[in-house]
């Protein structure tokens, strides 16, 4: 339970929560939802330990540094593991072999004109993560997307849990991922970003025994809504571009390229689930 002292200070400070903060994003307004980890971490145990005030302390020090628009690649890095930590416990941390993929993040994130420059990325686009199994894509996403506020931040769909959605929904499944109802203008849904995770896992899947590979036509779809309203889609995948061509058509790979900034891991980077 959340106890009386907290609830007392979410009231206290509703107001900063709502208060307009400084777009460093071309594309998407980063806030830092600090009230909220500060009571997730005040009330939550990870592995039956209390997150230390050394933790909360940092924290606060790292949000000063944003609101004072000094916010670099290291302050990322600890308030990344930070979230990592409240997510799926105290040892979690990241790896200095994936720092160009972190330092990726960072630009895309932070919107770094010189960073962006440097790994020609379009902040226009959404992202590709490739790489091997257990290399930490999914759990890169899920923690950069805590960086955003709600109305910004992307969903997370499993491609092989939208495939059986479909084989036992159909066609309304491809609106609901693909479209997100347009043609019925509902602000709420239309323009939702996703991050589709697993990329190639799922397998073609028939409906009524019609056989569709239904990410295939997500994505295309995607593409649309993409080119007419400028809405990102992100994917993780194991697959490489020359797979993906394989398993989807030169076409879906095509699409892929100019919808998302790709970022790869290197061969180096080694299973975190080990």
């Amino acid at each position: 339970m959340v106890s009386h002292q907290v609830m007392h200070l979410f009231h206290l400070q509703l107001h900063t929560i709502r208060s307009p903060i400084p777009n460093t994003h071309p594309n998407s307004t980063i806030v830092f939802l600090h009230l909220q980890i500060i009571i997730i971490m005040q009330t939550i145990r990870l592995n039956k330990h209390i997150v230390p005030d050394s933790v909360l302390q940092e924290y606060r020090r790292i949000q000063t540094l944003i609101t004072q628009s000094d916010f670099k690649f290291e302050h990322f890095i600890t308030l990344m593991e930070i979230h990592g930590q409240i997510m799926y416990g105290h040892n979690f941390r990241l790896f200095q072999e994936d720092n160009h993929v972190l330092l990726q993040f960072y630009a895309y994130f932070t919107g770094d004109e010189a960073l962006c420059k440097h790994y020609d990325i379009n902040l226009n686009k959404g992202l590709f993560l490739s790489g091997k199994t257990g290399v930490g894509k999914t759990v890169h996403m899920k923690l950069v997307r805590q960086f955003l506020s709600f109305k910004e931040r992307f969903k997370m769909k499993a491609c092989q849990q939208l495939a059986l959605e479909y084989m036992d929904q159909g066609a309304p499944i491809l609106m609901l991922y693909g479209r997100n109802y347009v043609e019925h203008i509902d602000h709420n849904t239309m323009n939702n970003s996703y991050c589709f995770d697993d990329l190639g896992t799922e397998d073609e899947v028939k409906h009524f025994g019609t056989q569709t590979n239904a990410m295939a036509q997500v994505i295309l779809m995607r593409y649309n809504l993409f080119q007419s309203r400028q809405v990102h889609t992100h994917f993780t995948s194991n697959l490489t571009a020359d797979q993906i061509e394989f398993h989807y058509g030169d076409r879906v790979r095509s699409r892929l390229r100019e919808m998302c900034n790709w970022i790869e891991y290197t061969a180096d980077s080694t299973d975190k689930r080990k």
